[in-house]
This record gives C-alpha cells, structure tokens and sequence, in this order.
C-alpha cells in the first residue's frame, strides 16, 4: 500500500533517516515514491497494524498517513468525487487541509466543499472533535519565488495528496519525558526526541539488549525501556549512577542493571543488540582529565567487545571531534553521519557504527 509520511522539517537529514532506520528494523520493504520539503510518499509490503506499529515510534515524524489518491489543486474536485467514500468511511468523520509550506490555500473553503460531498456521498456525520476517520488534503510540491535578498518564500502547490490519518506523534510523551520532570534531573540532558531518534538509528526492536556506558540520567534509556528492551547502563560519576537507577525505576522499568564503572573497565554478562550513547565532551573531571578523543576511541573499542555481530552503535559527539580519526584505530566503521545544531557553538554529530567486517 501507498503512504505519506509527513516528517519534522527541524533537521534537514535526521527525520528521514529515522524513519528509514525503523523501517528496516521492523523488516517493513519500501520503494521511496517521491520526496518534498518535509514529505515523503512510500510503497510499503505491511498492513495498517504494521504502519501504526511505525509510527508509534518515530521521534521526528508528525503523521503517517494512507495515500487515497494524488491531483493538482485544480482538480481536486473531480478527483474527490471518482473515491468511493461509502467504502472508504463507515463513521463519523473530518476533513483538514495541511499545507507543506505556506503558500495561500482557502482552508476553510476547501475543508467545507469537500467535506459536505464526502457527507453527501458517506452519509456519515462530521465530527470535528472526536471523528473515527480524519481526511487529510496535503498540498505539497510548492511552487516558490525568490526575493531579491534570495529569500524563498511558498506561493502555491503543484500537487495535493487525498490521505487517511492512520496515526500522529503524539506530543503529550515528549512533554512528559522532559528531562526536568524525571525524579533525578541534571543540566544537559538530552531532549526525549532526539534520544528516542538515536534509539531508532541504533535500530533497537523489542526484546533487544541495550547499552548506555554514558547513562547520564538515562533519558537514552527511557526510549529504548518504552519498547519492552533489557537496559544496561554505566556511568563514572557516582551522582548519575545513582540518579539513572532512581529515573529508570521511575518510568517503571524493571528489566535493567545500572553499574558504577568506567566504560573501559566495564565487565558485563550479555552480549548487547545496540548500544546508544551520549559521551561527555572536553577536559573535565567527568573523563578524569583526560583528552576527548583519546576517551571515545578507547570506549568504542571496550564496547565493541560486548556487541553482537549484527549490532549497531549511535553516538553522539561535539562537531569538533572527527570521528573519522576516533574510529580508525577501532574495529568500527562509520554508516551514516547527521548534524543537528544545539546552540551557537555546538552542533552535535549524530555518528551510526558497526563492526568493520
């Protein structure tokens, strides 16, 4: 079947490797149909289950969504009128127009016609609220001019998809997982959204063993906990050692060891499935003293050892470490590489590894 995945536009390169990352992890086969700034049309070998079990995941994803049918906006009309809507919706039902940009479309124009032939044909009553069935009209493929300061801006669209939500992001998670609101909190943290991201990159499935050597807090942890994993974590520092077993325990979990240790020292009983992790950066008492590079070289080949053949790392790192250097003395290869910009001066690199064989 057809779908369109409408993705977060915050990053330019991790939304859609996210997205394809979790696809291979659940054995979901796709061809990529089209792409436009923040969507992406897919042909899919699984069912509606198999979808809904995708996105429920996805940290830089907004909506999935079931492709009916695709027009241009003159079109539209005609287009709505050859669905057989009577199959297509048996409830209550609504219809939005979402456009990828902000070139000027007649919302509530569009939302009204449309949505009073779809009753028309359905016989079904609209329901703006609690509606079994959301149609979405997503206006993509924009039309832009540019300015004489070469500023691009959106002034309408070639193309218009007719959709079936089949699930949305949902938004209270993120908000309840902020860092600050866990029973042990600490300053830098990373945001539930882009280590959930780093869980998915590290293509971890239910049941996975899963190691954090840099627990923190364990916010890494919490996302990969939420797909029913076995969770190991370590820190140096005995404050987060602590705090992680006091968050982990918080959020329920049940199926973890935390341990006090130097990564390079670690002894653990399990080969691990995945491995996601957020070192510290720079000279500090957190590496007792000791160089950055030289630490994360040295942590990646103690990690290697406990990591199954098939298994893969996601680290992140400070733009001013290259990994390339960190990893050509380990027996790692580096997959992918993403930036994502944290503030004026540091944009962590979001580095996924494997064993070089």
């Amino acid at each position: 079947m057809e779908i369109t995945v409408i993705l977060s536009q915050e990053n330019e390169t991790l939304p859609k490797a996210e997205l394809l990352a979790r696809l291979g992890t659940l054995k979901i086969e796709y061809d990529i149909i089209n792409e436009y700034p923040g969507v992406i049309e897919l042909d899919v070998c699984a069912d509606k289950e198999k979808i809904i079990e995708l996105g429920s995941h996805l940290g830089y994803t907004h909506e999935i969504l079931l492709t009916l049918d695709k027009t241009t906006p003159e079109e539209l009309g005609d287009v709505i009128k050859k669905i057989d809507w009577k199959e297509q919706i048996q409830d209550s039902f609504k219809v939005r127009v979402k456009r990828m940009g902000n070139g000027e479309v007649d919302k509530d124009k569009i939302e009204r016609n449309i949505g009073g032939y779809i009753k028309q044909d359905c016989q079904m009553p609209v329901s703006l609220d609690n509606a079994v069935h959301t149609i979405k009209l997503v206006y993509t493929d924009p039309k832009t001019v540019t300015n004489e300061f070469k500023e691009e801006r959106v002034v309408g669209y070639n193309k218009v998809i007719i959709t079936e939500l089949l699930i949305e992001q949902d938004k209270r998670h993120f908000f309840d997982n902020k860092p600050h609101k866990r029973p042990y909190f600490h300053p830098g943290s990373m945001s539930p959204k882009l280590a959930l991201c780093m869980v998915n990159l590290a293509h971890v499935k239910e049941g996975d063993v899963v190691l954090d050597p840099f627990c923190g807090t364990g916010g890494i942890l919490i996302e990969a906990g939420d797909l029913n994993t076995v969770l190991i974590a370590s820190d140096l520092e005995k404050c987060m050692y602590e705090g992680t077993k006091l968050n982990l325990a918080h959020e329920g979990f049940e199926n973890f060891k935390v341990y006090w240790e130097d990564v390079r020292k670690l002894e653990i009983d399990e080969m691990v499935d995945a491995v996601a992790m957020d070192p510290p950066y720079g000279i500090s008492t957190t590496l007792g003293g000791e160089d950055t590079k030289k630490l994360y070289t040295e942590a990646l080949i103690a990690i290697e050892k406990h990591l199954k053949d098939d298994g893969y790392i996601c680290m992140a790192s400070p733009h001013y470490i290259d990994m390339n250097e960190v990893v050509e003395s380990t027996p790692l290869k580096i997959l992918e590489q993403h930036a994502i910009r944290m503030h004026k001066s540091l944009t962590r690199i979001i580095t996924v590894l494997a064993k070089d064989r």
